[in-house]
């Protein structure tokens, strides 16, 4: 990966503990209709982040030459078994993730094609022989298929029946600008103790949760290249003050610098 196809800049994590993170980012768009994404890792301290995807899926391969990078489940702690491991998240999946000094190499692919369905259901942590990038969303169905010691990486293996609906209305609304006070009122609960009730199965609120959603539906939309304020609107938010204010939240850039830096 040469200076022109890489990016050097601050990875968009949430830090525990003064972690200092840096990465050579590459994200391209494949005549495929997919994101391909190569990354230089290294994270100096120790941190946790809540990761939270759209309605893409993403699989990635990880190659470790120092340091720590696992999943909490629950309560459990969910530790890749060897330096080299895959993960793949499905379309709205929240996970929690944890790191302690690491250095290595990430590579992966971003898509919303339709892959086997025993893949669609919960994200996982899983082993492989596979050291090259896949090229092609035939070439993830392949080291998927031949992957092996799949363990689930769900930040709630067991949430609440009502999180789990108010989370399907959010999923299939957040382009929209759901109101969470409806959905409350549709699942028949107050607001506040949907919002309790959700942030104690996921860690954040369905506010909080609707808006990583469309930002993580924003940054794959920068790097195909639209325009900003389309973007603005297709993700939900007609005010672009609003977008500019929940963009900086989440990714601490504004859009135009990350499209910036996307564009180099």
């Amino acid at each position: 990966m040469n200076d022109k196809q890489a990016l050097s800049k601050k990875l968009d994590l949430q830090l525990k503990g003064g972690a200092d993170v840096q990465s050579r980012r590459r994200m391209e768009w494949s005549e495929g209709g997919a994101f391909l994404i190569e990354d230089v890792l290294e994270i100096k301290g120790a941190g946790a982040m809540t990761f939270v995807m759209c309605d893409r899926w993403l699989f990635e391969l990880f190659e470790l030459e120092a340091g720590e990078y696992y999943f909490m489940r629950g309560t459990e702690c969910v530790r890749p078994k060897t330096r080299r491991f895959g993960t793949f998240y499905p379309p709205f999946s929240i996970l929690r993730v944890c790191f302690r000094n690491v250095r290595g190499r990430w590579r992966g692919m971003a898509s919303n094609a339709r892959l086997p369905e025993q893949f669609m259901s919960v994200p996982i942590l899983f082993e492989t022989a596979s050291a090259e990038a896949p090229q092609s969303i035939e070439q993830v169905e392949e080291i998927l298929a031949s992957s092996y010691n799949h363990r689930s990486i769900e930040v709630n293996p067991a949430p609440s029946l009502l999180t789990l609906k108010a989370k399907r209305l959010l999923d299939e609304n957040y382009l929209i600008h759901p109101s969470i006070a409806r959905i409350s009122a549709r699942l028949g609960v107050s607001h506040a103790h949907l919002a309790r009730q959700y942030k104690r199965d996921f860690g954040l609120s369905p506010s909080a949760y609707c808006h990583q959603v469309r930002i993580a539906d924003a940054m794959f939309r920068l790097a195909k290249g639209e325009e900003i304020i389309d973007i603005s609107q297709e993700v939900g938010y007609n005010d672009l003050s609003r977008f500019y204010k929940q963009f900086r939240k989440a990714k601490t850039q504004t859009p135009g610098y990350c499209q910036a830096r996307k564009q180099q």
